[in-house]
C-alpha cells in the first residue's frame, strides 16, 4: 500500500522562493556555510578537474573539452521555469573551480559525456541543486541505491518539498491523483498518452505528486506532472 504524504495547507498563494536577486547571496551562503548533511569524504587529487564552462543546470564542460552530466538529478530544460536560476547557481558554484568527480557505473553516456557526482571541496553539488528545488532526483534502474550520494539526494528532495523550494513552490495544475507503471521510476498525469493503454492492474496510484517524489519517482517528461 502506498502511504500518502499530506502537507498542511498554507495561507495565500504559493510563491517562487528563489528570486534573481537572491541567487548571488545564495551562492555566497552555500560556499561559506556548507550543509552538514552534504559533507562527504575528501576525494583523491587524480579525480579533480577544472570547470571551463557551464552548459545548463546539470551539465558543464571541463578544461580539456570533456563534458560532465551530473548523476541522478534532472534540472529544467531551456524555456522551462527556473532554467536560468539552476544554471546561474551551478555556475556560481563550479565555474573556474576545481571539482572532484565521483563515478558510479559507466563513466560515459551515449553522448560521450562523463557521468558523475560532483563535489566542490566537500559539498555535493548535485544534492545542493535538489535542496534548492532547482533539480529533481532522477533515478534509473541501474542506479546504485547503496551509495551515500543517493541518500543525500533523497534527503535533499524531502527538504525541498517541505519548504516549497524552487520548483516545489511553483503554481501548477493539480490532478486528483497521479500514476506510474509498476516498477517504473517515472510518474504521470492520469490522462498521459504514455500510459493510456496500460491496464489499471499494472499501475500504482499516488494521491499527490509529492508522494511519488518522496518515493524516488521523477515526473515523466512528456506530460510533466
Amino acid at each position: 500500500m502506498v502511504r500518502r504524504y499530506r502537507r498542511p495547507e498554507r495561507a495565500g498563494a504559493r510563491r517562487f522562493k528563489l528570486s534573481w536577486l537572491a541567487v548571488p547571496a545564495l551562492v555566497l551562503l552555500i560556499l561559506g556555510f556548507r550543509l552538514v548533511e552534504e559533507v562527504g569524504q575528501e576525494t583523491t587529487v587524480a579525480q579533480r578537474f577544472t570547470v571551463l564552462r557551464v552548459v545548463d543546470g546539470d551539465t558543464f564542460e571541463l578544461v580539456g573539452g570533456d563534458r560532465v552530466r551530473m548523476l541522478t538529478i534532472d534540472t529544467p530544460e531551456r524555456g522551462q521555469p527556473l532554467y536560468d536560476s539552476a544554471r546561474t547557481v551551478l555556475e556560481g558554484l563550479v565555474m573556474g573551480r576545481p571539482v572532484d568527480l565521483q563515478f558510479a557505473g559507466p563513466r560515459r553516456d551515449r553522448y560521450g559525456r562523463l557521468l558523475a557526482y560532483v563535489y566542490v571541496d566537500t559539498l555535493l553539488v548535485n544534492a545542493l541543486l535538489v535542496r534548492q528545488g532547482l533539480a529533481y532526483v532522477y533515478l534509473f534502474d541501474d542506479t546504485d541505491m547503496s551509495r551515500r550520494e543517493v541518500e543525500l539526494l533523497m534527503q535533499a528532495q524531502k527538504s525541498a518539498i517541505m519548504n516549497d523550494a524552487g520548483m516545489h513552490g511553483l503554481a501548477r495544475a493539480q490532478e486528483s491523483y497521479y500514476v506510474a507503471r509498476k516498477g517504473s521510476l517515472r510518474f504521470h498525469r492520469p490522462d498521459c498518452p504514455r500510459i493510456a493503454n496500460t491496464s489499471p492492474d499494472h499501475l500504482v496510484r499516488f494521491g499527490t505528486r509529492e508522494e511519488a517524489l518522496l518515493q524516488g519517482l521523477a515526473p515523466a517528461r512528456n506530460c510533466r506532472p
